[in-house]
């Protein structure tokens, strides 16, 4: 439902790509670690985008999408440029669908993960599926 618009407005950051995803009233409500803040209408969310892609666009990994009635729950990892260097987070977003838009999407990430957090996870907490 939301699948391919979300990956391309992740790797493009093209603001054509964030108006064909968001309803024009859209409420972006964000969870990180130790953190919580939202945005509401398109062009506060495209302001965040733009703090967020600043140094680049995302490279989305993997991506799962699983449809509900009310919209759909995506959980995907990623990687972004930040400071010379690349770090890595995972997410899952609720999308709360208004006919093919999201009207509503809360989104809780990981935090970001430098190399060096990267390998430490994957020495002492290897993963059993990917």
């Amino acid at each position: 439902m939301f699948a391919d618009r979300f990956r391309k407005l992740l790797e493009t950051a093209d603001r054509s790509a964030l108006e064909d995803l968001y309803a024009a009233d859209a409420l972006l409500d964000v969870n990180v670690p130790t953190w919580r803040f939202q945005r509401k209408g398109i062009e506060a969310i495209a302001a965040q985008y733009a703090e967020w892609t600043a140094e680049g666009a995302f490279h989305v990994g993997a991506l799962q999408e699983f449809v509900a009635p009310w919209g759909s729950v995506i959980e995907n990892d990623q990687r972004e440029p930040m400071s010379g260097g690349e770090v890595y987070s995972r997410q899952i977003h609720l999308l709360m669908a208004d006919g093919d838009k999201v009207a509503r999407h809360v989104m809780y990430c990981t935090g970001l993960w430098d190399a060096e957090t990267e390998a430490r996870q994957k020495a002492e907490a290897p993963m059993v599926e990917p």
